[in-house]
């Protein structure tokens, strides 16, 4: 993004720092404004209608004042910030934290770098910006298209998920309105939502309905033979449809484009259409700056939802989000579902963070509020007591953090409703609004997220390999000017029989790989049959464990155990099992793919032509173990634990024998979906990650073969340079040294 040089200091500074003091918060504010495109012209002709071209601007003008003005002028860009705040427009933190940046003891031309740094440690959108931005200026002079092309793919395809939980009532709809500044979810658009929703950013408002399939539904009739509560529901929904029910649960599951301005007619539980007991989830897209920082939202169903498939979906959903929000209205917190639906996330799902918001906070006082965060961390504690659990209790509180929040009185002032909020004595700061958005914000983006630094590490780290390659193209290019025919003929044969002898040595490494693939395929077959086994015998541990119970009570208590330890034996042994073949399941799949690993990349040091790190962006050990800690422990034990209370209801020490083949009965067919459910994932998941790890294998192949070719093209090339005339020479040769330049004044930002 190009600045007007001839702009004078006082000019560049008054706008510099009202454009620096823009942020996610107040750009759409600012930019609605009809003088702002006017504003703009008197400083950059590039339009700014988007956060993520706000971002550029910002990283231009940061490098443009770190490279351009002498740090004695910047007493007034200081002056701008402090007139900003005195005007209310930006606050005393804001302030502080502008004019740090801008340090003039630190602002010097031989460290014009720290600035930047310092900068883009603070917001994964403006690191991601300079190095888009750095990939535009070699566009012009390196010709590495699809490289380039990759990696902008790359870091505009990221996304970074919010799940929002919480029992029905919560206030899950109010505070995503105030977080995204506008009633889209609600009275207005999804009243009474029944389905979970996931909300994308998108030009223009958008919606898709996704049903059940016929696999789903079937495991939800069998859920009805044991809760009645889903046989009421299964029942209600079959009388409304009829055979009719047969269009829409279809084998494969039926999506449908929609009117958003018709689907509370497909969310809502109180539509006529009862259509929402079919449709499994709702895809809903909308153009808000919220969402434009690459944020995706999944807004659940509550946790107290009838149909249990609902919370499976969630939690499947919630073990690929970056970030939980659990919301607890303030006068029904920390239920016994709220509480375990906690624990259960820090220690099953792989999330590592939780906010826990306290909804509804204008209804109490503040002491109450602090009542509630302390009888919930007690609450925790007490749980994980039951569940022989204490030790993990600092590691989940850890992870938690709490925010009270009144959404009724922030959304007022997100939505123009300002004064009946403060006539209320609630001004946005009290709401605890922005609170919750400073909170996102640092989970998601600031350097301490670890994602979000990996993949600009990761995307550096690619740009480095492109730059590195041009710049060697460039001075080998450079170092033939100085060359004439028969040379360049000379080194133009040695190449093509150096490519030949390479070429065999590649398709012989090729050939290696191909084996190693197909032995890979086929090893997936036999860790198919290890999970087979070892759920076989997990089954036989959670039957013993209800029987040795069972004995042990009606001995002891001359009564069968109760359902809450039979809910304990079951959810324990059958979590901690899991966990125990995924771990085993995860080290011979690793210890598979390293070795294939290690054998190839002995082959590749025997190739001279290539030094650099073969999986330097793809450390697959790391990927492949994190990979396997997530969305497998989703399923519900609802229905099994209901069967099995049935069954212990009217057993006697005579009968256990008996009883104890119904028991293996019910879990047999219990585990039916949760069997076919954990290895059609671990199936999914496998080859997903087989294919990624053999693609990177590949890389260096590709890498060589291009290399060679592009140095024949070089050389080729300047065989037909010799042949022009001097003036076009010399022309050519002025525009190769300034494209060097270019490119290692780039490369100087990489440490090259």
């Amino acid at each position: 993004m190009i600045i007007d040089e001839t702009i004078d200091n006082e000019t560049l500074f008054e706008l510099s720092a009202l454009l620096l003091s823009l942020n996610r918060k107040t750009f759409e504010a600012v930019a609605s404004l009809k003088q702002f495109p006017h504003i703009l012209g008197h400083f950059t002709q590039q339009k700014i209608e988007t956060l993520d071209e706000l971002y550029h601007l910002q990283h231009a003008i940061i490098r443009h004042l770190s490279e351009r003005r002498a740090a004695s002028t910047l007493s007034h860009l200081h002056d701008s910030f402090v007139y900003l705040q005195k005007e209310s427009l930006i606050d005393k933190l804001s302030l502080d934290k502008l004019i740090s940046l801008f340090d003039p003891s630190s602002f010097n031309e031989n460290n014009n770098k720290e600035i930047i740094d310092k900068t883009t440690d603070e917001n994964f959108h403006i690191d991601r910006r300079a190095v888009l931005m750095d990939i535009d200026e070699l566009r012009k002079v390196i010709d590495s298209t699809n490289e380039l092309d990759a990696i902008v793919e790359y870091l505009r395809n990221q996304k970074f998920s919010i799940g929002i939980t919480g029992v029905m009532n919560a206030g899950k709809s109010t505070m995503l309105n105030a977080l995204m500044g506008r009633e889209v979810l609600g009275t207005n658009v999804i009243p009474e939502t029944a389905n979970l929703t996931v909300v994308k950013y998108s030009k223009a408002p958008s919606a898709k309905v996704v049903y059940w399939n016929k696999y789903q539904w079937q495991h939800i009739q069998n859920s009805a033979k044991s809760i009645e509560a889903i046989a009421d529901f299964v029942k209600q929904t079959q009388k409304h449809f009829k055979e009719n029910i047969d269009s829409y649960i279809l084998q494969t599951s039926r999506e449908d484009e929609i009117d958003i301005d018709s689907l509370s007619n497909y969310t809502s539980a109180s539509s006529s259409d009862k259509k929402c007991n079919l449709v499994k989830h709702v895809e809903l897209g909308y153009p808000l700056p919220f969402l434009q920082d690459g944020i995706e939202i999944v807004d659940t169903p509550g946790l107290d939802d009838i149909v249990i498939q609902r919370e499976e979906i969630t939690k499947e959903y919630l073990s690929k989000c970056d970030l939980m929000i659990h919301l607890m209205n303030v006068s029904q917190s920390a239920t016994k579902k709220d509480i375990e639906f906690i624990i259960d996330s820090v220690l099953y799902q792989n999330i590592t963070k939780v906010l826990i918001v306290i909804t509804r906070t204008d209804m109490v006082s503040r002491k109450d509020v602090e009542e509630v965060i302390e009888y919930t961390k007690h609450s925790i504690s007490n749980e994980l007591n039951e569940q022989e659990g204490s030790s993990k209790l600092e590691f989940i509180l850890k992870n938690l953090h709490f925010i009270a929040l009144s959404g009724k009185m922030a959304l007022l002032h997100k939505t123009g409703k300002a004064k009946e909020a403060e006539d209320a004595g609630y001004s946005i700061e009290k709401s605890g609004i922005l609170e919750i958005e400073d909170y996102l914000q640092e989970t998601l983006f600031s350097k301490h997220n670890t994602r979000s630094s990996l993949i600009i590490r990761s995307a550096k780290n690619r740009l480095n390999k492109v730059i590195y390659k041009a710049l060697q193209e460039l001075k080998f290019e450079s170092s033939l000017l100085f060359k004439n025919e028969d040379e360049t003929n000379e080194e133009l044969s040695i190449l093509k029989i150096k490519k030949n002898r390479q070429q065999e040595t590649l398709e012989r490494l090729k050939y290696q790989i191909e084996g190693y693939e197909a032995e890979a395929s086929n090893y997936l077959e036999r860790l198919q049959n290890f999970l087979e086994n070892e759920l076989i015998k997990l089954k036989t541990i959670i039957r013993q464990r209800i029987m040795d119970e069972t004995r042990y009570s009606l001995e002891k208590d001359k009564q069968t155990p109760q359902i809450a330890a039979q809910t304990r034996i079951i959810e324990s042994a059958l979590k901690h099992g899991l966990v125990d073949i995924l771990r085993e399941y995860r080290y011979k799949f690793i210890k598979k793919s390293s070795k294939i690993s290690q054998v190839i990349t002995l082959q590749y040091d025997e190739i001279k032509q290539t030094d650099e790190d073969i999986y330097s962006d793809f450390n697959h050990q790391t990927i492949f173990d994190d990979a396997f800690k997530q969305g497998f422990l989703t399923a519900n034990t609802a229905t099994l634990i209901q069967r099995v209370s049935k069954v212990l209801k009217t057993v006697s020490l005579s009968k256990l024998d008996k009883t104890d083949d119904e028991i293996k009965k019910i879990i047999k067919e219990e585990f039916i979906y949760l069997e076919t459910g954990i290895k059609d994932k671990a199936l999914k998941l496998s080859r997903s990650l087989l294919e990624e790890f053999f693609t990177n294998l590949r890389k260096p192949i590709n890498t060589i073969e291009k290399t060679l070719e592009q140095s024949e093209s070089i050389l080729e090339n300047h065989m037909a340079f010799l042949k022009e005339d001097e003036s076009s020479r010399s022309k050519k040769s002025i525009q190769l040294y300034e494209r060097i330049k270019i490119v290692e004044l780039i490369a100087k930002r990489y440490n090259i």
